[in-house]
């Protein structure tokens, strides 16, 4: 038995103290990754560490765990505070550092049982993915789409499943993405046309925190998976996923034709995959 009494009411429903041990690696700290953390504390998460560079800004807390009296903070020490109110047994390191220049990336990531991926830029993505499959360590990232009209959330398990590359080689071949794009993918013209606002403004404003808690509710699921894969026992209630691939449709536009519109799929390792397939260097 978990012996913390905050855990009281969900002990008989899910064996939170088998994940007590487990250590997370939050790989940016937004209104994603905050919210897949403090999910991940209250499921019994107790070892994280939080990696970002940014600070929360008056823009961030209409959709972050972090209100308004931590303006100006380091977003590692505001969401901190968040989650060790909710468990104070937490053990949490946190690194104010830019992923791309940390020099203890790859030696973390080495040391921990799961990375949640929540950076918003494709570099840190490929970088993490790249050294994930180095080292075998499963990843969890969720991506929302452009006005918040959906998301998606991928699972890497090492030897089972493809990796971010082999995701992307297979969405080429797939319907599963067509006329959705995230933020950061959409051009200069595009975010100036259907926001008429200043590219700095829209890039952090991907929708509304209620469109945001869909996706970061299937990260932190998947993470929750993925985690258990790795423990000698499962936790009770607590089946395995099937799938590693899950798109989701907030709102009825395109390509989403209808409310809560949802679409899963099993990416297998891609033989040709320049990281983690034949094609791989080494």
């Amino acid at each position: 038995m978990y012996n913390d009494p905050i855990f009281a009411r969900i002990e008989a429903l899910f064996d939170v103290g088998s994940l007590r041990e487990c250590r997370v690696l939050i790989a940016g700290c937004g209104s994603g990754g905050g919210n897949v953390a403090l999910q991940l504390v209250m499921s019994g998460i107790c070892k994280l560490t939080l990696v970002d560079a940014d600070k929360l800004e008056p823009e961030n807390v209409i959709r972050h765990v972090c209100g308004r009296r931590y303006l100006g903070q380091a977003k590692v020490d505001a969401l901190a505070d968040v989650l060790l109110d909710r468990n104070p047994a937490a053990e949490i390191k946190r690194y104010n550092v830019d992923l791309m220049n940390w020099a203890e990336l790859s030696e973390q990531i080495h040391r921990h049982s799961l990375v949640v991926l929540a950076t918003d830029n494709e570099p840190t993505r490929y970088k993490i993915n790249e050294l994930c499959v180095e080292h075998r360590v499963p990843f969890a990232i969720g991506r929302v789409f452009t006005r918040g009209i959906g998301g998606e959330v991928y699972v890497y398990r090492p030897g089972e499943s493809g990796c971010l590359a082999c995701l992307e080689s297979t969405l080429e071949r797939t319907p599963y993405r067509d006329g959705v794009k995230e933020i950061d993918l959409v051009s200069e013209e595009e975010r100036e046309k259907m926001y008429g606002m200043e590219i700095p403004e829209i890039k952090d404003s991907p929708g509304l925190n209620v469109d945001i808690s869909f996706i970061t509710s299937f990260h932190t699921r998947f993470a929750l998976d993925a985690l258990a894969r790795g423990l000698p026992e499962r936790p009770k209630f607590l089946p395995p996923i099937e799938h590693n691939y899950l798109v989701w449709g907030n709102r009825p536009i395109p390509p989403f034709k209808k409310h809560f519109e949802i679409q899963r799929a099993f990416v297998h390792p891609q033989s040709a995959c320049l990281i983690c397939g034949k094609g791989a260097a080494g």
